[in-house]
């Protein structure tokens, strides 16, 4: 915080579907750079540990102990750094898997959000392989070597001068109540959305508009990642929006 301003930055890493060192790697180099620019918050896209589109694999323990062993090399990597990253990944919380952003900083877990509105239409079947927040009761879960706190209730988090920031992810955003409402509500002056939104034809100026009534609406900054070109498979193509 500088003059009451903070700088905050919107990431599109490279992106290998399925290979999450490859991954992981492109995190970090965004991370150092953002640190080197006095960045405070960076945040990533939807499922950037293991890129969005991995569909079925979801659903493979190799992927899933891959992920979050991914995670924990991102938490040696951030240990001596005082950004704050929000990356995804896939997380289980007993018989649930839960498509998350993950909040780092100084080597730490400070927090996990997981997504709240599920996409189940048209080109999006997410249902098909996670859980919604709203399926899940409060739990404390193993993660990437951290006892973790799992809960579908409201999580603000801190920076170190005070601000107070949230998370929701993609379709949460699209939803009638998004979550950023009540995350408003409880004094984030900040949301982060890690997001996944493929491209249509006219949905470019559509979604800048909903994220800058958003942003109006909850009287917060709206910082916004979604995939880039890595992910563009044979059913849907990513832009890369930051």
């Amino acid at each position: 915080m500088k003059y009451g301003f903070m700088k905050v930055a919107s990431a599109i890493p490279a992106v290998k579907v399925g290979d999450v060192i490859f991954n992981t790697q492109q995190i970090e180099d965004l991370i150092a750079q953002a640190e080197g620019k006095g960045v405070e918050i960076i945040t990533f896209p939807e499922l950037s540990i293991t890129g969005y589109s991995c569909q079925d694999l979801f659903r493979q323990q190799m992927l899933l102990e891959s992920s979050e062993q991914a995670v924990m090399m991102l938490l040696d990597f951030t240990r001596k750094l005082d950004i704050i990253s929000i990356v995804g990944a896939p997380v289980v919380a007993g018989d649930l898997l839960l498509n998350c952003g993950i909040v780092i900083q100084h080597g730490q877990i400070l927090g996990i959000v997981p997504k709240t509105y599920l996409p189940n239409y048209s080109e999006f079947y997410e249902k098909r392989w996670f859980a919604s927040a709203q399926d899940l009761r409060d739990c404390e879960v193993r993660y990437a070597g951290h006892k973790v706190k799992l809960t579908p209730d409201v999580q603000i988090f801190h920076t170190y001068d005070g601000v107070q920031f949230g998370v929701e992810i993609c379709e949460d955003v699209w939803a009638p109540a998004p979550p950023s409402n009540k995350l408003a509500l409880a004094g984030a002056d900040l949301i982060f959305n890690l997001s996944a939104s493929d491209e249509l034809i006219g949905k470019h100026n559509y979604l800048k508009s909903l994220l800058s009534q958003q942003s109006a609406r909850t009287m917060t900054g709206y910082v916004y990642s979604s995939c880039g070109f890595g992910e563009s498979t044979q059913d849907v193509v990513y832009g890369g929006n930051a």
